[in-house]
């Protein structure tokens, strides 16, 4: 099984390759994307069996489709912004040096400079707003043409034309990671075409908390994340606000997987305090970053009113539905009924284990999936390990796996599991 986005739509190469290697379920997350990207996710998976067929090769059993409702995923809220140097990264490998360019555009009609998340197929595009006194100075650059400028660091870079995509855009790539400002001076060396960046979008504060500092996490929602002041700690709010009524004094709270820790100090009607003691010097927190509180239930439905909505697209086009943050039997139980209402009860119900609180139950909702006509589990190791500590996912994992082997329950061990291999070629094993 193999977890795939729309940055994937565009990339048949790898597709048929991840196929010829044996992948035969293909995993959608519905936390991202839209019913567009699903579409042509699926619609790119099928044209590459047919490539495949057609030139005789084969590749097994035709390729499953496994669609992730999201659930109730608590994150960090919106921030404050800020105008400061955007910047714009470019992958490397294990050494340090960049493995391809990060592709963006150069626009003379766009009003700023900023990230752009909406292209479809395009994993981290940006847009460059260039102003000038001549309207056909993007006409006269040259594909292949560098374009050099020194970024808000005064460091030396480079861009490479190309495509010209109109004569006011093109496509552009970065050759190092920059940090771009209003005003910067880009220079074309074939040309001599030179412009200026526009301004830069605002963008969200750069909230950084250390061991000991304090953090207010706001119980309203609708207040922005903001940096402390000389009388004021920062503060942070979340998209489900009504669960921290049950958050006491001396838990735990996890931020951004696991990567910044806290304990509850105080609490009152406007918010929960939390004594941070990351073990990091500097931890940074970022909008839309998971939240976790391992030592208090919050009993929250599984099956959301988003993912009823996804299953009208999920049930047409996927072979298993994965159900987030299962905690109760219940949960199982509503995501049955809405199938039923569906008339798709032939499609198979994956549980996902991630929270403490479904290691407590998990017999009975073992017990629950034994009912239904097609079931299995997901360990997904991930949230799983900021809930029971890292330190116990290893027996945890384990104790799952054996009791679904006693009960003759399909699972899938999954997240994470090969994360340092993807990233810097070294099995996690090896490390």
């Amino acid at each position: 099984m193999v977890t795939l986005d729309s940055h994937n739509i565009h990339q048949p190469e790898l597709l048929e390759q991840l196929l010829r290697s044996g992948m035969d379920i293909a995993r959608i997350n519905c936390a991202h994307d839209s019913n567009k990207e699903w579409k042509m996710l699926i619609e790119a998976i099928r044209y590459a069996e047919e490539r495949l067929l057609s030139r005789g090769q084969e590749i097994g059993r035709k390729c499953r489709i496994m669609m992730d409702l999201a659930g109730p995923k608590i994150r960090t809220g919106l921030m404050e912004t800020e105008i400061r140097p955007l910047k714009i990264s470019v992958p490397k490998d294990s050494h340090g040096k960049p493995i391809r360019f990060t592709e963006g555009f150069l626009d003379s009609e766009s009003k700023q400079t900023k990230h752009v998340t909406n292209l479809i197929g395009v994993p981290s595009a940006y847009v460059i707003a260039i102003s000038n006194n001549r309207s056909d100075g993007l006409v006269n650059l040259k594909v292949g043409e560098k374009i050099n400028f020194r970024d808000s660091r005064d460091r030396l870079r480079t861009m490479i034309v190309l495509e010209r995509i109109s004569p006011t855009k093109i496509r552009v790539g970065l050759e190092r990671t920059v940090y771009l400002k209003e005003g910067l001076n880009l220079q074309g060396e074939i040309s001599g075409y030179s412009f200026t960046a526009g301004p830069i979008k605002p963008q969200p504060v750069d909230l950084q908390v250390r061991a000991g500092d304090i953090l207010r996490l706001y119980k309203t929602s609708g207040i922005l994340g903001h940096k402390s002041t000389l009388d004021t700690p920062a503060g942070i709010s979340c998209t489900h606000p009504d669960v921290l009524e049950r958050i006491g004094p001396g838990r735990r709270v996890f931020i951004d997987d696991g990567k910044i820790g806290a304990i509850v100090s105080s609490s009152n009607n406007e918010y929960i305090e939390l004594e941070v003691n990351s073990p990091m010097e500097i931890s940074k927190i970022r909008p839309e970053k998971g939240l976790n509180f391992p030592d208090s239930s919050l009993n929250l439905p599984a099956l959301t009113a988003e993912g009823i909505d996804n299953l009208d697209f999920v049930v047409n086009h996927a072979t298993t539905v994965a159900l987030s943050f299962v905690h109760r039997t219940e949960d199982l139980y509503d995501l049955h009924h809405a199938l039923d209402k569906l008339g798709h009860l032939d499609i198979g119900i994956i549980a996902k284990i991630e929270t403490a609180d479904v290691i407590h139950n998990l017999a009975q909702i073992l017990m629950a999936g034994l009912e239904l006509p097609k079931f299995g589990i997901l360990i997904a190791r991930g949230d799983l390990a900021v809930e029971v500590g890292f330190e116990n996912l290893a027996l945890v994992q384990e104790d799952v796996l054996c009791l679904c082997e006693a009960a003759h329950i399909p699972v899938i061990l999954a997240t994470q599991v090969l994360d340092s291999l993807a990233k810097i070629g070294i099995p996690t094993g090896l490390r």
